[in-house]
């Protein structure tokens, strides 16, 4: 079945709030989810999977050591939504030559979102078990083996900047195809963000509530 752009980015935003991300990086992960199925990605069955492996995490346990060389995380195990928001904040530093690179990481195509970010023409290029990601203003280009870009974790990510893109452009699309299973975690997950029903919120809710005039 597919979704819209706009369903599939509202789920994904309920369903990493109810994961225990913050909403400020439950609107990263809508975001990203959506940047990556306008690319063809299997987004919805990717952030099921790595909510799933987050769940139950404690943050601090997720958050990239951003001084270290490569960044890790005290779980041995970066989130790429949590350090994807960090990368944000650094690119400028790939402006001047420089790299960054980071350890063990879950999904790394989620990091390709926070990339999307860069300033004016940049094309920024992000690598991994053999695959390199360009990230420019034509969009994403693949060159290696399409199949790294749903790995579900990673040894170590470089990000550089290079001149231009390289590889097989991923073409646009315009809505999510989502799997039945995925879309089940997600809803699973969003479920949590809403308020349990209690006997006066029947009472005040849509529909006859306690008095039926039929």
């Amino acid at each position: 079945m597919t979704w819209s752009l706009n369903e599939f980015e509202a789920m994904a935003r309920k369903a990493a709030r109810g994961c225990g991300l913050s909403w400020g990086l439950a609107e990263e992960a809508g975001r990203a989810g959506r940047f990556l199925a306008v690319h063809g990605l299997p987004a919805p069955r990717l952030l099921a999977d790595l909510l799933t492996q987050n769940d139950g995490v404690p943050y601090g346990d997720l958050v990239p050591d951003c001084g270290a060389e490569p960044w890790v995380a005290p779980s041995g195990r970066l989130c790429p939504l949590i350090a994807g928001a960090a990368l944000s904040d650094r690119l400028q530093a790939l402006a001047s030559g420089q790299s960054i690179r980071l350890g063990r990481c879950a999904f790394p195509v989620f990091l390709l979102p926070a990339l999307a970010a860069r300033d004016g023409d940049a094309t920024l290029v992000a690598t991994w078990e053999g695959v390199a990601v360009s990230v420019g203003p034509e969009g994403l280009s693949v060159d290696g083996p399409a199949e790294a870009l749903c790995l579900k974790e990673t040894d170590g990510v470089l990000i550089h900047r290079d001149k231009a893109g390289r590889g097989q452009s991923l073409p646009v699309q315009g809505r999510c195809e989502m799997q039945r299973d995925a879309a089940e975690v997600l809803q699973r997950f969003a479920h949590r963000t809403y308020a349990p029903a209690t006997e006066e919120s029947r009472a005040a809710g849509a529909g006859a509530g306690l008095s039926d005039n039929d």
